[in-house]
C-alpha cells in the first residue's frame, strides 16, 4: 500500500510536472508570437509615412528603384510621376495645418482609388509625391494621371470649407525616353513638373523621345 501511494504520488508529480512544462512552452511560444508581431508592425511603421501611410521618402526610392530594376530585365516599360499639390502654403497659410494635413490626406486617398496593387506611391516630403507605374507605356501613365488630376479638381476636400479647391501639377518621365535609372527618371519627371508648374498649374506634363 505504502507502495502504491509513492508511484500515485510520483505519477501526480509529474502530471505537474509535465503541466508546468507545458504552460511554460505556451507563455513562451506566445510571447515569440507578439514580438514577431510587434517587431514587424515596428518595421512597418519605419517604412511607411506617418500621416498618410504610404511609403517615406527613403522607402519609395528603395522600391522604386527595385522595380526598375525588374523592369530592365524584361524589357518592360515603367512611367515615374513626381505630383506637388498646387498653392499648398496658402493652405496651411489661411486655413492652418490641420486642414492642410486634411488635403495631403484626401489627395493620397483619392490617388489609391486609381492605383493598380503593384504601383508604388510614396510621400517624398511636404505636399510633394512619386508614384511608379510598372508595366505602364507612357501614354497608358497620361491617362491615368489625368483622371486623378481632374478627379481631385472635382473632389471637396472639407465639408466645413466649401469654398476650399486644391489641384496638382504632374511631371511624368518613362523608361522608353529616359532610360532605367532612377537618378535620371527623378531629374526628367521634375524638369516635367517645373514646365506643368510654369505652365499655369493644374496640368500633366510629360518627357517624351523628342524631349
Amino acid at each position: 500500500e505504502l507502495q502504491q501511494a509513492l508511484d500515485q504520488k510520483q505519477i501526480e508529480t509529474t502530471r505537474l510536472q509535465l503541466l508546468l512544462l507545458t504552460t511554460v512552452l505556451a507563455s513562451v511560444g506566445i510571447w515569440l508570437v507578439r514580438t514577431k508581431r510587434s517587431q514587424l508592425r515596428f518595421r512597418r511603421l519605419a517604412r511607411r509615412d506617418g500621416l498618410t501611410g504610404i511609403l517615406n521618402h527613403q522607402h519609395f526610392l528603395g522600391e522604386a528603384d527595385a522595380a526598375l530594376r525588374q523592369a530592365e530585365r524584361s524589357s518592360r516599360n515603367a512611367c515615374l510621376a513626381l505630383i506637388d499639390l498646387d498653392h499648398f502654403k496658402q493652405v496651411n497659410d489661411n486655413y492652418g495645418h490641420a486642414i492642410g494635413d486634411a488635403v495631403i490626406v484626401r489627395m493620397v486617398t483619392l490617388c489609391q482609388e486609381h492605383l493598380r496593387s503593384v504601383d508604388i506611391f510614396g510621400r517624398l516630403g511636404g505636399e510633394e509625391f512619386g508614384l511608379l507605374l510598372p508595366d505602364c507605356p507612357l501614354e497608358q501613365g497620361l491617362e491615368l494621371l489625368d483622371r486623378i488630376r481632374l478627379a481631385l479638381a472635382d473632389t471637396p476636400i472639407d465639408d466645413g470649407h466649401p469654398e476650399l479647391g486644391i489641384s496638382a501639377s504632374f511631371g511624368v518621365a518613362s523608361t522608353r525616353s529616359s532610360g532605367y535609372e532612377l537618378s535620371e527618371l527623378m531629374a526628367h519627371a521634375d524638369a516635367a513638373l517645373y514646365r506643368a508648374k510654369r505652365a499655369g498649374r493644374n496640368r500633366v506634363e510629360a518627357v517624351t523621345e523628342s524631349g
